[in-house]
């Protein structure tokens, strides 16, 4: 009996310090689930305008089923030649939200496809969550897990894309990714072939939902390299490494919006050229003397290396183009839908800095210390944060791949620091005979380290700050935190009124809201996939009439859609000003001047106006080209007379467009129907 109760003893107690660790990660799932739930008070909406795709997506998967994917037509799509689903997107994100809907419906719970993709991106918030742990546990320590998850939990980033409504390629996506990762570092230790396989699975998962699996398979792929170059090879890197790789490239090749095109190619000719190094070293074990093995290795890896090197260069395996350049090259943005996308921007210092705080300081040290202790896991940290770093500063939307990295490199960066100090504190108070306050001191530093470290991040979050907001469809398309119906209004009037047999044009940010939302067929929407069409509407909306009405007569187009957020500064005359600071139709016409090879300065020009006393230098349609313009006689037809009379601005009345519809709360949308001559 004595026994089995000191047996049971020491089982409580080592029970303890893991009920710590879980109810911290309990809590910390809770919280950041309880965060991206906060949109909800404003009511059940997806949010930004990718999701409503991918929506639209899902139920025609429950409704035809999944074979149907990859047959399917949408000809309301990029009207009035249509779209092919199966090529246009990827089947991952549509595909996960079906499976979830039918399995609640097999479960008996009947809950409708719109909620259950609603709120699934917060589930996946609170999965990526945990997966973080592992992932910092498995590098590191369950002290850096529990730090990986906090930030993931509070990341800005992160809430964004895994929110209330945000159905998009990054909640399933990052899921599939941390398994990958997790996993593939637990095959490196043991049960190869079972982790490699869940790791593989993970890495397919996010390859078919998300285009950042790139990332991921070239990063593995670095890391192997590197690995093999610093003779800190094994066979089961090899078998791992191969697991991984084929069924990712296998699912890669099943999905038509890559092909079989895609594994030849310079995305992914890394993960071959790993595989390819890994067999010569796995040969050269067959060669019994130490050094001639190192030779033949370095040299068939070197080979191989510059061969596929020059081949990539020199185009072979096709070129590297839009985004991914982008990526690779933050300074090669010729690419207009490059340059016209906010979130396909750099990230600036402030961003990083403002996000992440004490941690973007601490990740140099981490990177320093994993690259003092080289081991096979600190290499892992040290690539990891280098490379995310690298994508995210490249290319804004990527800052999610940071979070997890950032948070890992600092948190080894605070073990090692506080590794470090303890001898150095040992060293001074047995000098001062001291001894025995050792636990003491070294607790003090330990807690004020990480509490110096966590709490900017916590207590001021631009995430938290940015999740108590609804709906990007709920504010108007502002961003801003109150509800403005003008978006929501518009939808369902276009819904009800326009044609089911009508095509509507605007510019292709409203694309996915005008298809999903009202029904109706658009040419062109937020997935940018055909770029002559996109020139041809933005040379129609700032052109005159007669050009305006001809490109869309080409297009079967019979209702335009345009939107301005106005602040209207007086009633009489009604005189409005496009806000700058929200991007409306006016503010984006730059952009469609970069598709269209226009100058800005024929259309916009600073005018002297006075408010409430005050002159501002305002920039207006003032330019040579602006009164004309179909897009500002559209925009600007309610307050011409304002405009004239009030700032001196000459725009030309609307002859064969008429306004049908004005969103009545702030009028912000406008719908036209055209009278072709």
């Amino acid at each position: 009996m004595g026994r089995w109760a000191d047996s049971l003893s020491r089982g409580v107690k080592f029970g303890l310090d893991d009920l710590v660790v879980y109810i911290s990660l309990i809590a910390l799932v809770a919280f950041g689930v309880a965060v991206r739930l906060l949109p909800m008070k404003w009511g059940i909406y997806l949010d930004e305008f990718d999701p409503y795709i991918q929506y639209k997506g899902a139920q025609y998967i429950v409704e035809n089923g999944f074979s149907a994917w990859y047959t399917w037509f949408d000809p309301t799509r990029w009207a009035p030649w249509g779209t092919d689903q199966s090529t246009a997107g990827l089947p991952g994100v549509p595909f996960t939200g079906a499976a979830v809907y039918l399995l609640l419906n097999f479960l008996g719970i009947n809950v409708p496809l719109f909620d259950v993709v609603v709120f699934f991106p917060v589930f996946a918030g609170g999965v990526i969550i945990l997966l973080g742990y592992f992932l910092g546990k498995e590098l590191v320590n369950r002290g850096v897990g529990l730090l990986t998850s906090l930030i993931l939990a509070i990341d800005s980033t992160a809430i964004q894309r895994t929110s209330l409504g945000f159905f998009d390629t990054e909640s399933v996506g990052m899921i599939g990714m941390l398994v990958a990762l997790v996993f593939f570092v637990k095959s490196l230790r043991g049960k190869t072939v079972p982790y490699a396989v869940i790791s593989g699975l993970g890495l397919a998962l996010m390859a078919i939902s998300w285009r950042g699996f790139l990332y991921t398979i070239n990063f593995l792929a670095l890391y192997v390299l590197i690995m093999v170059l610093i003779g800190r090879w094994s066979r089961r890197m090899t078998t791992s490494f191969t697991i991984v790789s084929s069924i990712t490239l296998f699912a890669v090749a099943a999905t038509p919006a890559y092909g079989i095109g895609m594994l030849i190619s310079p995305y992914t000719i890394g993960s071959f050229v790993a595989f390819f190094v890994c067999i010569v070293r796995t040969l050269a074990d067959e060669i019994p003397d130490p050094k001639k093995r190192t030779r033949f290795t370095l040299g068939v890896i070197i080979s191989v290396l510059a061969v596929a090197g020059v081949l990539t260069l020199s185009g072979v395996f096709g070129d590297i183009s839009g985004k991914f350049l982008a990526i690779v090259n933050p300074f090669s943005r010729a690419e207009e839908a490059v340059r016209t996308v906010g979130e396909q921007n750099p990230s600036t210092w402030s961003h990083f800095f403002l996000t992440y705080r004490s941690l973007v300081l601490l990740l140099p040290v981490g990177v320093f210390y994993a690259v003092r202790r080289f081991s096979d896991e600190a290499i892992f940290i040290a690539l990891l944060a280098l490379t995310a770093l690298y994508g995210a500063g490249s290319f804004v939307r990527l800052m999610i791949l940071a979070a997890p990295a950032i948070a890992i490199a600092a948190g080894y960066a605070l073990t090692s620091i506080i590794t470090t100090v303890r001898p150095v504190l040992k060293h001074e108070l047995d000098r001062k005979s001291k001894a025995s306050q050792l636990s003491k001191y070294y607790g003090f530093f330990t807690i004020a380290l990480i509490a110096a470290t966590l709490m900017p991040i916590v207590v001021d979050s631009a995430g938290l700050k940015y999740a108590d907001r609804p709906a990007m469809i709920v504010s108007a398309s502002t961003g801003l935190s109150q509800e403005i119906p003008d978006w929501i209004e518009a939808l369902a009037w276009m819904r009800d009124n326009i044609p089911q047999d009508a095509i509507v044009g605007c510019w292709w940010d409203y694309g996915y809201w005008i298809n999903v939302m009202a029904n109706k067929s658009v040419i062109d929407d937020n997935a940018t996939i055909n770029g002559t069409q996109i020139t041809l509407v933005a040379e129609a909306l700032l052109n005159n009439e007669s050009v305006s009405l001809d490109i869309f007569r080409q297009l079967n187009v019979s209702y335009v859609v345009v939107y301005e957020p106005f602040t209207l500064v007086s009633t009489n005359p009604p005189l409005a000003l496009p806000p700058w600071y929200i991007l409306g139709d006016f503010e984006k016409s730059t952009a469609m001047m970069v598709w269209a090879g226009y100058n800005v300065s024929d259309y916009i020009s600073a005018v002297t106006i006075n408010i409430g006393g005050t002159l501002y230098s305002y920039p207006l349609p003032a330019g040579p080209k602006a009164a004309n313009t179909t897009l500002y006689q559209l925009l600007f037809y309610p307050y011409i007379e304002a405009y004239n009379q009030t700032l001196g601005i000459t725009i030309s009345a609307p002859q064969n467009y008429d306004l049908v519809y004005r969103s009545p709360s702030n009028g912000w949308v406008l719908v036209y129907k055209i009278n072709y001559p």
